[in-house]
Protein backbone atom coordinates (compact mmCIF):
# COMPACT_ATOMS: atom_id res chain seq x y z
CA UNK A 1 0.00 0.00 0.00
CA UNK A 2 1.34 3.59 -0.97
CA UNK A 3 0.01 6.74 0.47
CA UNK A 4 0.97 9.99 -1.22
CA UNK A 5 -0.25 13.42 -0.19
CA UNK A 6 -1.97 14.83 -3.40
CA UNK A 7 -5.28 16.60 -3.89
CA UNK A 8 -7.34 15.79 -6.84
CA UNK A 9 -9.52 18.45 -8.57
CA UNK A 10 -12.51 17.40 -9.00
CA UNK A 11 -15.81 18.87 -11.33
CA UNK A 12 -19.09 16.92 -10.93
CA UNK A 13 -21.06 15.94 -14.08
CA UNK A 14 -23.91 13.78 -12.21
CA UNK A 15 -25.16 14.66 -9.30
CA UNK A 16 -27.88 13.19 -6.61
CA UNK A 17 -30.87 15.24 -4.79
CA UNK A 18 -30.08 18.12 -2.98
CA UNK A 19 -27.95 16.63 0.44
CA UNK A 20 -28.53 17.71 3.78
CA UNK A 21 -28.34 21.90 4.42
CA UNK A 22 -24.80 23.26 5.02
CA UNK A 23 -23.26 20.92 3.12
CA UNK A 24 -20.16 22.42 1.26
CA UNK A 25 -19.07 20.81 -1.91
CA UNK A 26 -15.56 21.54 -1.57
CA UNK A 27 -14.07 18.15 0.56
CA UNK A 28 -12.07 16.33 -2.00
CA UNK A 29 -9.57 13.25 -1.54
CA UNK A 30 -6.95 13.87 0.43
CA UNK A 31 -5.43 10.41 1.13
CA UNK A 32 -4.79 8.06 -1.62
CA UNK A 33 -4.09 3.81 -1.77
CA UNK A 34 -2.82 2.33 -5.28
CA UNK A 35 -4.51 -0.99 -6.05
CA UNK A 36 -2.62 -3.15 -8.39
CA UNK A 37 -3.56 -3.30 -12.03
CA UNK A 38 -5.38 -6.23 -13.53
CA UNK A 39 -6.14 -8.14 -10.57
CA UNK A 40 -10.07 -8.02 -12.22
CA UNK A 41 -10.83 -9.59 -15.60
CA UNK A 42 -12.36 -6.22 -16.47
CA UNK A 43 -10.47 -3.08 -16.76
CA UNK A 44 -13.96 -0.90 -16.12
CA UNK A 45 -13.44 -2.57 -12.49
CA UNK A 46 -9.99 -2.53 -12.43
CA UNK A 47 -9.18 0.08 -9.23
CA UNK A 48 -6.04 1.59 -9.79
CA UNK A 49 -6.36 4.09 -7.19
CA UNK A 50 -8.80 4.69 -4.58
CA UNK A 51 -9.21 7.90 -1.86
CA UNK A 52 -10.44 9.05 1.30
CA UNK A 53 -10.46 12.65 2.82
CA UNK A 54 -12.36 15.35 5.64
CA UNK A 55 -11.94 18.96 6.37
CA UNK A 56 -14.52 20.93 8.32
CA UNK A 57 -16.97 20.86 5.50
CA UNK A 58 -17.16 16.43 5.78
CA UNK A 59 -16.12 13.83 3.69
CA UNK A 60 -14.84 12.52 0.43
CA UNK A 61 -14.35 9.45 -1.55
CA UNK A 62 -13.18 8.60 -4.50
CA UNK A 63 -12.09 5.50 -6.80
CA UNK A 64 -10.16 5.58 -10.70
CA UNK A 65 -10.34 2.46 -12.63
CA UNK A 66 -7.94 1.36 -15.43
CA UNK A 67 -10.76 2.27 -17.80
CA UNK A 68 -13.36 4.40 -16.53
CA UNK A 69 -16.47 4.83 -18.20
CA UNK A 70 -19.32 7.42 -17.67
CA UNK A 71 -22.62 5.48 -15.68
CA UNK A 72 -24.91 7.82 -17.85
CA UNK A 73 -23.47 6.12 -21.25
CA UNK A 74 -22.49 2.96 -19.44
CA UNK A 75 -25.02 -0.32 -19.76
CA UNK A 76 -23.78 -2.18 -16.70
CA UNK A 77 -24.03 0.75 -14.59
CA UNK A 78 -27.68 1.80 -15.85
CA UNK A 79 -28.93 -1.52 -15.56
CA UNK A 80 -26.71 -4.45 -13.59
CA UNK A 81 -26.18 -3.93 -9.89
CA UNK A 82 -23.06 -2.39 -10.47
CA UNK A 83 -21.82 0.26 -7.61
CA UNK A 84 -18.65 1.27 -5.40
CA UNK A 85 -18.93 1.10 -1.56
CA UNK A 86 -16.63 2.72 0.42
CA UNK A 87 -16.41 0.66 4.15
CA UNK A 88 -16.26 2.95 7.19
CA UNK A 89 -14.21 1.46 10.59
CA UNK A 90 -15.32 4.17 12.78
CA UNK A 91 -14.34 3.05 16.21
CA UNK A 92 -11.13 1.22 14.89
CA UNK A 93 -11.95 -2.38 15.59
CA UNK A 94 -11.32 -3.84 12.33
CA UNK A 95 -14.79 -4.22 10.84
CA UNK A 96 -16.69 -1.99 9.11
CA UNK A 97 -19.53 0.18 11.07
CA UNK A 98 -20.72 1.99 7.89
CA UNK A 99 -20.52 2.14 4.47
CA UNK A 100 -21.29 5.01 1.66
CA UNK A 101 -22.73 3.55 -1.63
CA UNK A 102 -22.48 5.11 -5.06
CA UNK A 103 -24.83 3.49 -8.03
CA UNK A 104 -26.71 4.98 -10.88
CA UNK A 105 -30.24 4.86 -11.75
CA UNK A 106 -31.54 3.36 -15.57
CA UNK A 107 -30.67 6.95 -16.62
CA UNK A 108 -27.25 6.35 -15.37
CA UNK A 109 -27.57 9.13 -12.76
CA UNK A 110 -25.31 8.91 -9.84
CA UNK A 111 -26.47 8.67 -6.12
CA UNK A 112 -24.85 8.68 -2.74
CA UNK A 113 -25.97 7.70 0.87
CA UNK A 114 -24.17 6.46 3.79
CA UNK A 115 -25.51 3.29 5.59
CA UNK A 116 -24.77 1.72 8.65
CA UNK A 117 -23.34 -1.56 8.04
CA UNK A 118 -25.18 -3.70 10.82
CA UNK A 119 -29.30 -3.05 9.17
CA UNK A 120 -28.68 -0.31 5.94
CA UNK A 121 -29.68 2.50 8.20
CA UNK A 122 -29.48 5.27 6.08
CA UNK A 123 -27.55 7.97 7.98
CA UNK A 124 -27.84 10.90 4.85
CA UNK A 125 -27.46 11.20 1.49
CA UNK A 126 -24.59 12.78 -0.40
CA UNK A 127 -23.77 14.08 -3.57
CA UNK A 128 -22.18 11.22 -5.97
CA UNK A 129 -20.23 12.40 -9.46
CA UNK A 130 -18.20 10.72 -12.10
CA UNK A 131 -15.76 13.82 -12.83
CA UNK A 132 -13.72 15.25 -15.58
CA UNK A 133 -10.71 13.18 -14.05
CA UNK A 134 -12.76 9.96 -14.21
CA UNK A 135 -13.10 9.44 -11.02
CA UNK A 136 -16.05 8.08 -8.92
CA UNK A 137 -16.39 10.35 -6.26
CA UNK A 138 -18.84 10.93 -3.19
CA UNK A 139 -18.83 13.25 -0.86
CA UNK A 140 -20.88 13.54 2.33
CA UNK A 141 -21.65 16.58 4.78
CA UNK A 142 -20.15 16.25 8.44
CA UNK A 143 -22.63 15.11 11.35
CA UNK A 144 -23.36 12.20 8.91
CA UNK A 145 -22.54 9.68 10.69
CA UNK A 146 -23.25 11.18 14.57
CA UNK A 147 -20.39 11.63 16.56
CA UNK A 148 -17.91 10.37 14.95
CA UNK A 149 -14.78 12.16 14.90
CA UNK A 150 -12.33 9.23 12.84
CA UNK A 151 -12.49 5.89 11.12
CA UNK A 152 -10.48 3.80 9.08
CA UNK A 153 -11.53 2.94 5.06
CA UNK A 154 -11.28 0.05 2.81
CA UNK A 155 -13.39 0.21 -0.87
CA UNK A 156 -15.03 -2.49 -2.92
CA UNK A 157 -15.59 -1.73 -6.50
CA UNK A 158 -18.86 -3.63 -7.94
CA UNK A 159 -18.52 -3.50 -12.24
CA UNK A 160 -20.80 -6.20 -13.18
CA UNK A 161 -20.94 -6.89 -16.92
CA UNK A 162 -23.15 -10.15 -16.92
CA UNK A 163 -20.08 -11.94 -14.52
CA UNK A 164 -19.02 -9.75 -11.58
CA UNK A 165 -15.90 -7.83 -10.83
CA UNK A 166 -14.94 -7.47 -7.43
CA UNK A 167 -11.92 -5.26 -6.44
CA UNK A 168 -11.13 -3.94 -3.16
CA UNK A 169 -8.40 -1.38 -1.94
CA UNK A 170 -6.36 -1.76 0.06
CA UNK A 171 -6.21 -5.26 0.04
CA UNK A 172 -7.25 -7.26 3.28
CA UNK A 173 -6.66 -3.79 5.34
CA UNK A 174 -7.76 -0.76 5.95
CA UNK A 175 -6.21 2.40 4.64
CA UNK A 176 -4.61 4.73 7.86
CA UNK A 177 -7.20 6.75 10.07
CA UNK A 178 -8.78 10.00 9.24
CA UNK A 179 -9.81 12.43 11.58
CA UNK A 180 -12.75 14.34 11.09
CA UNK A 181 -12.97 18.29 11.78
CA UNK A 182 -11.23 22.13 11.31
CA UNK A 183 -7.54 22.04 10.20
CA UNK A 184 -5.79 25.17 10.55
CA UNK A 185 -1.55 26.58 11.10
CA UNK A 186 -0.01 29.37 11.70
CA UNK A 187 3.48 30.90 10.72
CA UNK A 188 5.55 32.70 13.10
CA UNK A 189 7.96 35.26 12.04
CA UNK A 190 10.75 36.78 13.32
CA UNK A 191 9.17 40.27 14.09
CA UNK A 192 5.91 38.42 16.05
CA UNK A 193 3.82 38.51 13.18
CA UNK A 194 1.55 35.68 12.98
CA UNK A 195 -0.09 34.33 9.79
CA UNK A 196 -3.38 31.72 9.73
CA UNK A 197 -3.99 29.60 7.26
CA UNK A 198 -6.86 27.33 7.16
CA UNK A 199 -9.28 27.05 10.20
CA UNK A 200 -6.90 29.26 12.11
CA UNK A 201 -7.88 32.37 13.75
CA UNK A 202 -5.85 35.62 13.27
CA UNK A 203 -5.18 38.06 16.21
CA UNK A 204 -3.06 41.33 17.21
CA UNK A 205 0.94 41.24 17.12
CA UNK A 206 1.78 40.71 20.80
CA UNK A 207 5.22 41.46 21.12
CA UNK A 208 8.14 42.78 18.62
CA UNK A 209 10.18 39.66 18.11
CA UNK A 210 9.85 35.79 18.76
CA UNK A 211 11.64 32.63 18.22
CA UNK A 212 9.03 29.84 18.49
CA UNK A 213 5.26 29.11 18.83
CA UNK A 214 3.29 26.25 20.02
CA UNK A 215 -0.64 25.44 19.43
CA UNK A 216 -3.72 24.66 21.87
CA UNK A 217 -4.80 20.88 20.45
CA UNK A 218 -7.62 22.38 19.52
CA UNK A 219 -7.07 25.62 17.78
CA UNK A 220 -8.30 27.67 20.29
CA UNK A 221 -4.97 29.86 20.91
CA UNK A 222 -1.23 29.53 21.28
CA UNK A 223 1.76 30.90 22.77
CA UNK A 224 5.01 32.33 21.44
CA UNK A 225 8.19 33.08 23.08
CA UNK A 226 10.93 35.30 22.80
CA UNK A 227 14.52 35.13 23.68
CA UNK A 228 14.50 35.94 26.92
CA UNK A 229 11.57 33.22 27.75
CA UNK A 230 8.98 35.95 27.86
CA UNK A 231 5.47 33.77 27.15
CA UNK A 232 2.37 35.23 25.17
CA UNK A 233 -0.62 33.82 25.33
CA UNK A 234 -2.98 34.47 22.49
CA UNK A 235 -6.85 33.18 22.29
CA UNK A 236 -7.73 30.89 25.00
CA UNK A 237 -4.36 30.05 25.77
CA UNK A 238 -3.68 30.73 29.10
CA UNK A 239 -0.81 32.39 30.33
CA UNK A 240 1.14 30.14 33.07
CA UNK A 241 4.56 31.80 33.96
CA UNK A 242 7.72 33.23 31.87
CA UNK A 243 11.03 34.75 32.03
CA UNK A 244 13.33 31.89 33.68
CA UNK A 245 16.67 32.87 34.96
CA UNK A 246 19.40 32.45 32.14
CA UNK A 247 23.07 32.48 32.21
CA UNK A 248 25.15 34.39 29.90
CA UNK A 249 24.77 33.46 26.32
CA UNK A 250 22.05 31.13 26.89
CA UNK A 251 18.51 31.85 25.24
CA UNK A 252 15.35 29.93 24.82
CA UNK A 253 15.00 28.98 21.68
CA UNK A 254 11.62 26.69 21.54
CA UNK A 255 8.19 25.88 23.12
CA UNK A 256 5.99 23.35 23.79
CA UNK A 257 2.67 23.12 24.89
CA UNK A 258 1.62 19.85 27.00
CA UNK A 259 -1.54 18.58 25.60
CA UNK A 260 -4.20 19.70 28.14
CA UNK A 261 -3.04 22.64 26.76
CA UNK A 262 -3.04 23.86 30.82
CA UNK A 263 0.96 23.96 30.65
CA UNK A 264 4.11 24.44 28.66
CA UNK A 265 8.25 23.78 28.38
CA UNK A 266 10.67 26.40 27.40
CA UNK A 267 13.76 24.88 26.05
CA UNK A 268 16.86 26.45 26.11
CA UNK A 269 20.36 26.54 23.88
CA UNK A 270 21.75 25.23 26.37
CA UNK A 271 19.01 22.20 27.08
CA UNK A 272 17.63 23.12 30.16
CA UNK A 273 13.76 23.21 30.50
CA UNK A 274 12.02 25.23 32.42
CA UNK A 275 7.81 23.62 33.65
CA UNK A 276 5.06 26.19 34.07
CA UNK A 277 1.48 25.02 34.67
CA UNK A 278 0.95 21.11 34.91
CA UNK A 279 4.05 21.11 32.79
CA UNK A 280 6.39 18.33 34.67
CA UNK A 281 10.39 18.36 34.19
CA UNK A 282 11.67 15.58 33.58
CA UNK A 283 15.01 16.06 33.13
CA UNK A 284 17.44 18.29 30.93
CA UNK A 285 21.07 19.14 29.27
CA UNK A 286 22.57 21.62 31.95
CA UNK A 287 24.97 19.81 32.97
CA UNK A 288 25.70 18.38 29.45
CA UNK A 289 28.13 19.27 26.83
CA UNK A 290 26.35 19.74 23.86
CA UNK A 291 27.70 19.59 19.95
CA UNK A 292 25.26 21.12 18.80
CA UNK A 293 22.97 24.03 20.26
CA UNK A 294 19.18 23.04 21.18
CA UNK A 295 16.69 24.52 18.10
CA UNK A 296 13.94 22.21 18.96
CA UNK A 297 11.70 19.95 21.20
CA UNK A 298 8.54 17.92 21.04
CA UNK A 299 6.14 17.19 23.80
CA UNK A 300 5.18 13.58 23.86
CA UNK A 301 1.33 12.70 23.02
CA UNK A 302 0.55 11.83 26.73
CA UNK A 303 2.29 15.21 27.85
CA UNK A 304 4.44 12.82 30.49
CA UNK A 305 7.91 13.91 28.02
CA UNK A 306 9.35 15.59 25.86
CA UNK A 307 12.38 15.21 22.87
CA UNK A 308 15.03 17.95 22.49
CA UNK A 309 17.26 17.66 19.15
CA UNK A 310 20.38 19.63 19.06
CA UNK A 311 21.80 21.45 15.53
CA UNK A 312 24.17 18.63 15.38
CA UNK A 313 21.06 15.51 14.85
CA UNK A 314 21.64 14.65 18.63
CA UNK A 315 18.10 13.90 19.73
CA UNK A 316 17.59 13.77 23.71
CA UNK A 317 14.43 12.11 24.88
CA UNK A 318 13.11 12.49 28.76
CA UNK A 319 10.32 10.83 30.32
CA UNK A 320 7.81 8.77 28.35
CA UNK A 321 10.10 10.13 24.97
CA UNK A 322 11.51 6.81 23.91
CA UNK A 323 15.24 7.48 21.92
CA UNK A 324 14.55 5.92 18.50
CA UNK A 325 17.82 7.06 17.23
CA UNK A 326 19.74 10.45 15.99
CA UNK A 327 22.13 12.22 13.68
CA UNK A 328 24.61 13.04 16.27
CA UNK A 329 27.86 12.44 14.85
CA UNK A 330 26.68 11.32 11.55
CA UNK A 331 27.57 14.03 8.37
CA UNK A 332 24.93 16.49 8.01
CA UNK A 333 24.58 18.20 4.33
CA UNK A 334 23.16 20.95 6.68
CA UNK A 335 22.04 21.52 10.31
CA UNK A 336 19.00 19.98 11.52
CA UNK A 337 16.84 22.35 12.32
CA UNK A 338 13.48 20.78 13.93
CA UNK A 339 11.85 17.64 15.05
CA UNK A 340 8.13 16.07 15.68
CA UNK A 341 6.51 13.63 17.30
CA UNK A 342 4.21 10.82 15.75
CA UNK A 343 0.64 10.27 17.51
CA UNK A 344 0.93 7.20 19.05
CA UNK A 345 4.43 7.86 20.51
CA UNK A 346 6.13 5.45 18.22
CA UNK A 347 9.18 7.82 16.95
CA UNK A 348 9.98 11.26 15.27
CA UNK A 349 11.37 12.79 12.31
CA UNK A 350 13.81 15.58 12.17
CA UNK A 351 14.12 18.20 9.40
CA UNK A 352 17.48 19.92 8.20
CA UNK A 353 17.40 23.66 7.05
CA UNK A 354 17.98 21.89 2.94
CA UNK A 355 14.58 19.81 3.64
CA UNK A 356 16.51 16.84 4.47
CA UNK A 357 13.97 14.50 6.52
CA UNK A 358 15.23 11.89 9.04
CA UNK A 359 12.33 9.32 10.29
CA UNK A 360 13.20 7.59 13.67
CA UNK A 361 10.74 4.38 14.18
CA UNK A 362 8.26 6.63 12.11
CA UNK A 363 6.93 6.73 8.99
CA UNK A 364 8.60 8.65 5.96
CA UNK A 365 6.39 10.83 3.90
CA UNK A 366 8.79 12.64 1.83
CA UNK A 367 11.37 15.27 1.82
CA UNK A 368 13.14 18.56 -0.09
CA UNK A 369 16.35 17.28 0.20
CA UNK A 370 17.17 17.04 -3.30
CA UNK A 371 14.89 20.02 -4.41
CA UNK A 372 16.79 23.72 -4.20
CA UNK A 373 15.07 25.81 -2.23
CA UNK A 374 14.74 29.53 -2.34
CA UNK A 375 15.20 29.88 1.82
CA UNK A 376 16.40 27.06 4.15
CA UNK A 377 13.88 25.40 6.17
CA UNK A 378 13.42 26.24 9.89
CA UNK A 379 10.76 24.71 11.20
CA UNK A 380 9.10 21.41 11.37
CA UNK A 381 5.47 20.07 12.81
CA UNK A 382 3.16 16.87 12.62
CA UNK A 383 0.26 17.39 10.93
CA UNK A 384 -2.15 14.12 9.85
CA UNK A 385 -0.51 11.19 9.19
CA UNK A 386 2.74 13.20 8.49
CA UNK A 387 4.48 16.76 9.10
CA UNK A 388 4.78 19.81 7.57
CA UNK A 389 7.86 21.84 7.07
CA UNK A 390 8.34 25.51 6.54
CA UNK A 391 11.57 27.60 5.19
CA UNK A 392 12.30 31.39 6.48
CA UNK A 393 10.45 32.89 3.18
CA UNK A 394 7.12 31.20 4.66
CA UNK A 395 7.00 28.22 2.00
CA UNK A 396 5.32 25.54 3.11
CA UNK A 397 5.81 22.06 2.42
CA UNK A 398 2.95 19.09 3.13
CA UNK A 399 3.75 15.57 3.68
CA UNK A 400 0.61 14.53 5.20
CA UNK A 401 -3.11 13.36 4.52
CA UNK A 402 -3.78 17.17 5.25
CA UNK A 403 -4.51 19.60 2.57
CA UNK A 404 -1.96 21.77 1.67
CA UNK A 405 -4.06 25.23 3.21
CA UNK A 406 -1.18 28.32 1.50
CA UNK A 407 1.62 29.46 2.51
CA UNK A 408 3.85 32.78 2.52
CA UNK A 409 6.55 31.94 -0.58
CA UNK A 410 5.19 34.62 -2.93
CA UNK A 411 5.05 37.04 -0.37
CA UNK A 412 7.39 39.95 0.83
CA UNK A 413 7.72 39.51 4.56
CA UNK A 414 8.81 41.98 7.49
CA UNK A 415 10.87 39.34 8.68
CA UNK A 416 12.17 35.49 7.82
CA UNK A 417 9.35 32.61 9.53
CA UNK A 418 10.74 31.28 11.84
CA UNK A 419 8.33 28.68 13.24
CA UNK A 420 5.13 26.80 12.47
CA UNK A 421 2.23 25.46 14.34
CA UNK A 422 -0.60 22.67 13.12
CA UNK A 423 -3.76 21.70 14.78
CA UNK A 424 -6.34 19.48 13.50
CA UNK A 425 -9.74 18.98 15.54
Amino acid sequence: MIVAAIAVAVAGVTTTAPPASGFQSGTVPTEFVHDAVGDVADARGDIVTAGAGTDAAGYAFSVHVEAPVDPRTDVNWKLRPTRVEWFLDTNLDGTPDAFAVVDADSAGNLHAVMERYSDEFVFCSGVASYTAMHDYLARFPVGCIPGVRQFRWSVIMDYDNGTPQNDLAPDLSFAPVLTLGEVGYWMLGLDANVYKFGSAFAAARATSVAVAITPKRDGSGYWIVDPQGHVFAIGTAQWFGNAPLLAGLEAITTISATPTGSGYWLFSNRGRVFAYGDARTHGDLGSVHLNGQIVASAATPTGLGYYMVGSDGGVFAFGDARFRGSMGGRHLNQPVVGIASTLDNAGYWLVASDGGVFAFSAPFRGSMGSVTLNRPVDGLVAYGNGYLMVASDGGVFDFSNRAFLGSLADRVLSAPIVGIAAFTT
